[in-house]
């Protein structure tokens, strides 16, 4: 074989062996970004949920803290319209004899309240109320005072109403 055709089958040779570590180096490389890849992917599938679930937590709260303060609304414009109910109905009976004999029982308890020597008067709306007076001292007690009394004495009890 001539010295020409031997560096050239070697030069060859060379270049084939080259580029098959090449393409061994490629397909290696090509592995490697195919798994950061994969790794790059799975870390940001893990960050979307991380985020997702933190997102979805927030709105739940905010929706809860909403319902709420909707449930105490709704709470509070019952409450008042029972109390404005009550105490329309009180005065409303004012006029009849259980309500007169009320007004004079009012009478009577403001005067304690004060003493024996108060003076006593009707007050507030159809005259159910009563105030007693003497000297500094004074005592009264009208409808809307009768209505929340008794609301507050049912305590707890009043939570039948939003059951």
């Amino acid at each position: 074989m001539p010295v020409g055709d031997a560096i050239v089958d070697a030069a060859l040779a060379r270049a084939q062996a080259t580029r098959a570590a090449a393409a061994a180096d490629a397909r290696l490389e090509l592995a490697r970004a195919r798994e950061e890849a994969a790794r790059i992917l799975d870390e940001a599938r893990s960050d979307g949920t991380a985020a997702a679930t933190a997102t979805a937590a927030s709105e739940l709260t905010i929706a809860r803290r909403e319902a709420r303060e909707t449930i105490l609304a709704a709470r509070r414009r019952a409450y008042e319209t029972l109390r404005d109910g009550a105490v329309k109905e009180l005065v409303h009976r004012a006029a009849t004899p259980d309500g007169r004999r009320l007004a004079e029982r009012l009478q009577a308890l403001v005067r304690d309240r004060v003493g024996a020597s108060a003076s006593v008067h009707t007050a507030g709306p159809g005259n159910l109320g009563a105030v007693a007076e003497s000297g500094n001292r004074r005592a009264e007690l009208e409808p809307d005072e009768l209505v929340d009394q008794a609301l507050e004495s049912l305590g707890a009890g009043i939570e039948a109403l939003w059951a």
